[in-house]
């Protein structure tokens, strides 16, 4: 399953994750509950890294060309993927200016069912000058299926948001 963890470490990592979820309030379906979690520091504003998460014009800089910004709290965004065949759709739980994100998947036609319920966090602050992001997409149910490879794609879109918060932007990861 993990080329760098034998299955006893494996065993003994989800183990652990399970009772700190449980220590901490979560509610574990099926025994695992995963989180996927990044933080990298921008040379920017805070502002310009909140406005990159929020507005069509930011997430549609780095993420996905397709990306529909809801506007309000309750509302959703809706990101669109291989040509249509796959949209995101996430309800804009909270938003603070400047600081946090807060987003939950939610039900529709092409939306991926693991993704149905995950959470995604963005809590950025200030150190030294620059922006530091903190990212977490949570709530997995499952490490299998999706789960992995979601993970690896939010580091390399971590990347191209800092690129594009610090003008030299790539463009988007996936072309909607």
């Amino acid at each position: 399953m993990f080329g760098w963890l034998t299955e006893q470490e494996l065993n003994r990592w989800l183990i652990l994750e399970c009772r700190l979820n449980e220590r901490i309030g979560c509610k574990v379906k099926g025994g695992i509950m995963a989180d996927s979690l990044h933080e990298i520091m921008v040379q920017a504003d805070q502002k310009i890294v909140f406005d990159a998460w929020t507005t069509a014009e930011g997430l549609s800089s780095w993420w996905t060309s397709d990306s529909r910004v809801a506007g309000t709290e309750r509302g959703a965004n809706v990101f669109v993927f291989d040509g249509g065949k796959v949209e995101f759709h996430f309800r804009v739980d909270e938003q603070v200016p400047n600081t946090l994100v807060r987003w939950t998947g939610v039900p529709a036609e092409k939306m991926p069912e693991e993704w149905v319920g995950t959470l995604i966090e963005v809590d950025i602050d200030s150190d030294n000058g620059m922006a530091r992001l903190r990212f977490g997409h949570k709530n997995w149910q499952s490490i299998d299926g999706a789960y992995c490879l979601c993970n690896t794609t939010w580091g390399e879109l971590m990347y191209r948001l800092r690129d594009y918060c610090e003008g030299r932007s790539r463009g988007p990861l996936f072309a909607g």
